[in-house]
């Protein structure tokens, strides 16, 4: 997309830019995102969705900022523009935690990786504490995805046997998916409201390393909670996993005793994931990276 295109869409929203502070970030597999400077000197965050379908949750995430913006002690986009052409914010205080670079296909990051500071992992507790703890009454009237905590493992069950008839799945693989849902010791006990795409580009920290907010609430629902752990658990393993887990256990989030295990495994189904966001969009790319992340067999 060329800048005059995006500063053309945003005229028409009544968003006047700079033409020189116009940064086009392309990762986003449902939006392009824009970062750019008003007239005013005021910076923007601006989504342009790539295609109808991404536009797809965009009414109930809208419902949801605006419950977390009285609610929530973060920060966390406030859309002054929303239309099927663009979703526009001002900019949160801080900045990402890490953004994706393209070129290498790896995050490029904006606080000490090696190890993550100590107030990361403390703060980012107390904000996945918050968020799993919020009233489920605050969120009714939202058409979220909702799961009961006592049909997590049937939900998970379904999705299996679906993803199987569409796709092969390697007999190890499906073995261990198996073992995992029959032991129910392993499952969480309660669900939880969850962001549901939690990684560190859509973390935002201070110069402190901080967080301060989170940003793109599209997959938020209400079900099982440790999927906003699993980004993490990819990055930094199990170790930074269980500094995570015991933030989030002393910022008073709800834990049970296999959690980390728990967690361990659903990272193996992230095919699935992949799979259901291929027959929604409709991208062959993300149609093949599933088939390739199910044949495969599980690492170890």
């Amino acid at each position: 997309m060329e800048i005059k295109e995006v500063m053309r869409i945003c005229t028409g929203h009544g968003v006047k830019l700079q033409e020189n502070s116009v940064q086009i970030n392309e990762s986003g597999v449902d939006f392009k995102a824009v970062v750019a400077k008003d007239e005013d000197g005021v910076t923007w965050i601006l989504r342009i969705p790539r295609r109808e379908s991404s536009m797809r949750a965009a009414d109930q995430e809208k419902q949801v900022l605006d419950v977390l913006q009285s609610k929530a002690d973060f920060e966390v986009p406030v859309w002054t523009v929303f239309s099927e052409e663009l979703i526009g914010y001002q900019a949160l205080q801080g900045k990402p935690a890490a953004v994706i670079d393209l070129e290498v296909q790896d995050y490029v990051w904006h606080i000490d990786k090696d190890p993550l500071p100590d107030a990361y992992y403390a703060t980012l507790g107390h904000v996945m504490a918050e968020i799993h703890n919020i009233p489920v009454q605050l969120l009714q009237g939202i058409d979220l995805p909702r799961v009961k905590s006592e049909d997590v493992q049937a939900s998970m069950r379904q999705r299996m046997e679906h993803v199987k008839q569409c796709y092969h799945v390697h007999p190890d693989r499906w073995h261990m998916w198996q073992t995992w849902l029959d032991d129910k010791s392993i499952w969480p006990p309660h669900n939880g409201f969850y962001h549901g795409d939690l990684h560190p580009g859509h973390i935002m920290v201070n110069e402190n390393s901080q967080v301060t907010g989170l940003l793109d609430w599209t997959e938020a629902g209400m079900g099982d909670v440790s999927t906003d752990f699993l980004s993490h658990y990819l990055l930094f393993g199990r170790e930074g996993l269980d500094r995570l887990l015991a933030a989030y256990a002393d910022a008073g989030g709800r834990v049970w005793p296999k959690m980390a295990e728990h967690i361990v495994a659903l990272h193996h189904t992230s095919g699935i994931t992949v799979a259901e966001y291929a027959a929604v969009s409709g991208l062959s790319d993300m149609e093949e990276m599933a088939r390739e992340m199910l044949k495969a067999p599980p690492e170890s």
